[in-house]
C-alpha cells in the first residue's frame, strides 16, 4: 500500500610528453589562469580531468593560477566521469562500469580570512555500489544514485555528502531501495527525493521522500502524482522539477509537506537544470533535445530555440551534448553535435553567440565534457578527438586551446567559489546510456 508524504522533522593536462610519466611533474604546457580585471577570489582554482588507460588509467590536477599540471594519480579503474563536490573542494570521480567512486582533493582551501594552496591528494576512502551514475548537488549537499541491476538482485542506492563529510573521510548517509533501475537523487535541506518504480528493471516512474536522521534515513511516503519515464532533475528555490514521460512533475516544498503536479509538453523531458540565482529552470527533450523553459510560479514550460538555425552535416536540427549554467547563472551553456557551444542570456532566454570549439566529433570514445569555473567568467570544454582543452572568456567569447597528447575523460573545475556562487551543481550529468 502506497504511503504518501507528510514529514515528521525539520524538513590537462598531458599537454607535453613529461604528463605521459608516471609521477607528479610539474613540467607542463601553459594553461590561461583568471586574468580578469574583476578577480573573486584569492585563487582561479584547479582542473581536474583523467585519462582511461585500463589499468594505466590517471587522473590529472592542472593549476589555473599557474599554468602548470602540478599533480596526477593512478585511478583503481578507468574513470566514466568526473564532478565536483558540493563546495567545489574535491573532485567526484565516478568509474560506474567498475561500481566504484574515487575523491580527490584539489588543495585548494578556505581558512578563516584566507586560501590555503596546498599540494593535491588522493582520499583515503572510496565509495561502492553498481553502476554509480546521475549525481546532483543542492546547496551544499551532493548526492550520488547508483543504479543496481536487476539481473543479479543488486538494488538501487543513493548516497549523501558534502564537503564536510569528505574531509572527515565519509559520507552523511546512505539508502538502499527496493527496486534498482536507472533513476536519480535531488538532495533538498534535511530531504531527498529520489525517484522509484514499482518494478525493478522498469523505467523509474516516481518519487520517494526521504528525510534525514543523523547518519541514515527514513522513508516519508510516495508523493501522490506519477512521473512516468523519469529522468533528469534540478532544483531552485523551493521548486524541484523532474523530467517526465509527459512532461515536468513541478515539486514545490509547502512548510511540512509538498505540492507536486504536472506541467504538461508534449514531448519527454530527460535532462534539467537548475540555478539558484535563475527563476527558472531549464529542460530539454528526448529525442529532440529541445529547450523548454520551465517557470514554476506560472507553471508553465515554453519551448525555446537555442540552436539559432545550427544545423549539422546533414542539414538536421544539431542535439546537445553537454550543458550547463554558468557560476552566477547569467548564461546557459550548451554544447552541440557539431562542436559548437551555444550562449545563451538567461536574463530573457536570447541567444547571445555561438562558438565553434570541436572540429570533430566522433559517436565512439570519450564524449566531450564541459565546466565552468565559479571563480572566474570562464568555461572549459574537452576535446577528445583533437585531443584538446578549450578555455572559453564568457565575457567576449573568445578562445584558447591548448594541445593534449591523450583524450581526456571528464573535467571538473575545483577551487573556491565567487561571492555569488551559491556552490550548487547547475548541470543534468552527461553519461553515456539510453534513455
Amino acid at each position: 500500500m502506497k504511503r504518501y508524504f507528510f514529514p515528521t522533522g525539520a524538513a590537462l593536462l598531458a599537454a607535453s610528453v613529461l604528463l605521459a610519466a608516471c609521477n607528479n611533474d610539474t613540467g607542463s604546457t601553459e594553461l590561461p589562469g583568471d586574468d580578469h580585471d574583476h578577480e573573486h577570489t584569492d585563487s582561479a582554482g584547479r582542473l581536474v580531468f583523467t585519462h582511461a588507460d585500463g589499468a594505466h588509467s590517471r587522473v590529472y590536477v592542472h593549476d589555473l593560477e599557474s599554468g602548470e599540471t602540478i599533480a596526477d594519480f593512478a585511478l583503481v579503474h578507468p574513470a566514466t566521469a568526473v564532478y565536483a563536490s558540493p563546495e567545489s573542494r574535491y573532485a567526484v570521480i565516478l568509474q560506474r562500469d567498475d561500481d566504484q567512486v574515487e575523491f580527490l582533493d584539489n588543495g585548494i582551501h578556505q581558512h578563516d580570512d584566507h586560501v590555503h594552496e596546498d599540494a593535491p591528494s588522493m582520499l583515503a576512502f572510496t565509495l561502492n555500489g553498481v553502476a554509480p551514475t546521475h549525481y546532483r548537488v543542492n546547496g551544499e549537499h551532493g548526492a550520488l544514485f547508483f543504479d543496481g541491476d536487476d539481473g543479479a538482485a543488486q538494488m538501487s542506492s543513493f548516497q549523501l555528502f558534502s564537503d564536510e563529510s569528505l574531509e572527515a573521510g565519509g559520507v552523511l548517509a546512505s539508502q538502499t531501495l527496493d527496486t534498482a533501475h536507472h533513476g536519480v537523487a535531488e538532495p533538498l535541506e534535511g530531504l531527498v527525493l529520489a525517484s522509484h518504480t514499482a518494478t525493478s528493471g522498469d523505467a523509474a516512474d516516481g518519487v520517494t521522500v526521504f528525510e534525514l536522521h543523523g547518519d541514515h534515513f527514513h522513508d516519508e511516503g510516495e508523493l501522490g502524482t506519477a512521473c512516468p519515464g523519469l529522468h533528469g532533475a534540478a532544483t531552485s528555490g523551493l521548486y524541484t522539477v523532474f523530467g517526465c514521460q509527459d512532461g515536468a512533475l513541478l515539486v514545490e516544498l509547502h512548510d511540512d509537506h509538498f505540492h507536486a503536479h504536472k506541467i504538461a509538453v508534449a514531448e519527454r523531458l530527460t535532462s534539467v537544470l537548475g540555478h539558484p540565482d535563475v527563476a527558472e529552470l531549464a529542460a530539454f527533450s528526448y529525442p529532440g533535445d529541445n529547450l523548454y523553459v520551465i517557470d514554476p510560479e506560472a507553471e508553465t514550460a515554453t519551448e525555446t530555440d537555442w540552436r539559432d538555425g545550427a544545423v549539422d552535416g546533414g542539414g538536421a536540427a544539431v542535439t546537445a551534448l553537454a550543458r550547463a549554467f554558468d557560476a552566477h547563472g547569467e548564461h546557459l551553456l550548451i554544447l552541440d553535435s557539431e562542436g559548437s557551444l551555444h550562449v545563451l542570456e538567461t536574463a530573457d532566454w536570447s541567444h547571445r553567440g555561438t562558438v565553434p570549439l570541436l572540429d570533430d566529433v566522433p559517436a565512439a570514445g570519450p564524449a566531450p565534457a564541459l565546466a565552468v569555473s565559479a571563480a572566474a567568467e570562464q568555461a572549459f570544454v574537452t576535446d577528445p578527438a583533437a585531443p584538446a582543452l578549450h578555455v572559453l572568456d564568457l565575457e567576449n567569447l573568445s578562445v584558447e586551446t591548448v594541445a593534449l597528447d591523450f583524450a581526456p575523460t571528464g573535467l571538473a573545475w575545483t577551487g573556491i567559489a565567487g561571492e555569488h556562487d551559491h556552490g550548487e551543481e547547475t548541470g543534468e550529468d552527461e553519461h553515456d546510456h539510453e534513455h
